[in-house]
């Protein structure tokens, strides 16, 4: 079972690190792949206006699906806590819980985005033009977010425990089955937007049993026997302590994200899709980011089970180093290339021009924006899930009113300086928080209470 699993609470840091998060990395890079052939294939096949509508129903639905996120990181945390402090008792207890919470929140997100998608859309002053490809796309995804929460479920259980090879895997063969879909449902099938995202939901479907199925074949300790089936309340409370103020602080900083949008539909086509296509690179960027967030939320939450809080300030510092490497390569690229990728998705040289910009602009901050992860995932780990959530209020209030106060001074060229620079004053908030140690002495009082 050992060789399934990677106790982080020993050993050289930094090759942890990079060994556990390159895998993360690779699949969150699969995922984008996929996205990307999503954009590729509705902007080759159907046009500008699809375009646009998938856009902006991707914004409506991070929203809900932060619940989701927020959900499997609380799953996460309390796992790696209870491994880091050697109760395997309480890893299965934890791992029986979650199944139940999972279940609960997946009928929840489901009804919510079916009966509020088209309210979403709306608020995001989405045009009756591109109306009907949003909603159609939205309903489609929030009907097969069970699929969904499975892989998410299944994947941060796996991550918790130091495995981020299973869930690469199963994620590699879902990427690659959704280009099959993809071109099957939009080129072959005349499905329109309603094909790229049955070919998301079934993928990810197919992707989460995959994983879940090889868990239980090499992971003795998931495997529950008759009778351990059951939610510990004492539990599932702990997995919705740090789970619902995440989901809450990514969901409010969905709500910014929206408002940037909003603002951006009431420009031209051009614009909306430019923007489009710049932020799948935005969030390319920001998967370096969030794979060295994820292996340090791995890392701090198995190192405070078991008490070794010197050893999680080493890893912040390695985690550092690995961050101003990677972007040190990233950014000069984005940088560079920027104009030949905006081509390889829009024939429209307004379009081409805006992204451009964008790109050139959010390149030249990711090396301050990319440590919010590691703050983020630091604190959260800690059971400082209340500062993570004032990371994101900052991050809200900052966002909406830089979209209105930029826009108002410099035209469209404001809406491209929003982002990176709320960025920068989420960093700041967090930096204060990590520096400032109280999350230590809240880890200390937690791991008393609750493990």
């Amino acid at each position: 079972m050992k060789q399934n699993v990677m106790d982080m609470t020993r050993g050289p840091i930094m090759p942890q690190l990079v060994k556990f998060g390159t895998p993360v990395l690779l699949g969150m890079l699969f995922q984008r792949i996929y996205n990307f052939v999503d954009v590729f294939i509705v902007g080759r096949y159907l046009g500008d206006e699809a375009l646009a509508a998938v856009s902006i129903a991707g914004s409506a639905m991070y929203l809900l699906m932060s619940l989701m996120m927020g959900l499997t990181t609380g799953v996460s945390i309390v796992t790696s806590q209870y491994y880091g402090a050697g109760n395997e008792k309480k890893v299965r207890e934890t791992f029986a819980s979650s199944i139940f919470v999972a279940i609960l929140f997946t009928a929840l997100i489901t009804a919510l985005g079916m009966l509020g998608s088209k309210g979403l859309l709306r608020l995001l002053q989405t045009s009756e033009s591109l109306m009907g490809y949003a909603h159609a796309y939205l309903m489609i995804i929030f009907a097969g977010c069970a699929g969904t929460m499975l892989y998410n479920w299944i994947s941060a259980v796996m991550r918790s425990l130091g495995n981020s090879v299973v869930p690469l895997v199963s994620l590699i063969i879902s990427s690659l089955l959704n280009i099959v879909l993809d071109i099957l449902f939009i080129a072959v099938i005349p499905m329109g937007v309603a094909g790229a995202a049955l070919a998301t939901v079934l993928s990810q479907a197919i992707s989460g049993a995959l994983c879940l199925a090889y868990a239980f074949r090499i992971l003795p300790m998931l495997r529950l026997k008759k009778g351990e089936l059951r939610m510990d309340p004492v539990i599932a409370r702990q997995i919705l302590v740090y789970g619902i103020p995440t989901g809450l602080q990514m969901s409010i900083i969905s709500i910014s994200d929206m408002a940037l949008q909003a603002k951006i539909n009431t420009y031209s086509t051009a614009l909306i899709v430019a923007y489009g296509i710049a932020t799948k690179v935005e969030f390319l960027g920001w998967q370096i980011a969030e794979a060295l967030g994820t292996a340090m939320g791995t890392f701090v939450g198995q190192n405070i089970g078991a008490g070794d809080y010197k050893r999680v300030r080493q890893g912040v510092r390695c985690a550092y180093g690995i961050h101003f490497i990677c972007y040190g390569i990233f950014c000069p690229i984005v940088w560079l290339f920027a104009r030949p990728f905006m081509a390889m998705f829009t024939q429209s040289p307004e379009s081409i021009q805006y992204g451009v910009e964008y790109m050139r602009i959010f390149s030249f901050f990711f090396l301050i924006g990319g440590t919010m992860c590691i703050f983020h995932n630091v604190l959260r780990a800690s059971g400082d899930v209340k500062m993570t959530l004032a990371m994101g209020v900052s991050e809200v209030i900052t966002r909406i009113s830089f979209t209105f106060l930029f826009t108002e001074l410099m035209g469209y060229w404001g809406l491209w300086w929003v982002s990176p620079l709320t960025w920068v004053c989420a960093v700041a908030v967090g930096a204060i928080r990590y520096y400032s140690g109280k999350w230590e002495g809240i880890a200390k009082k937690q791991a008393f209470t609750e493990i």
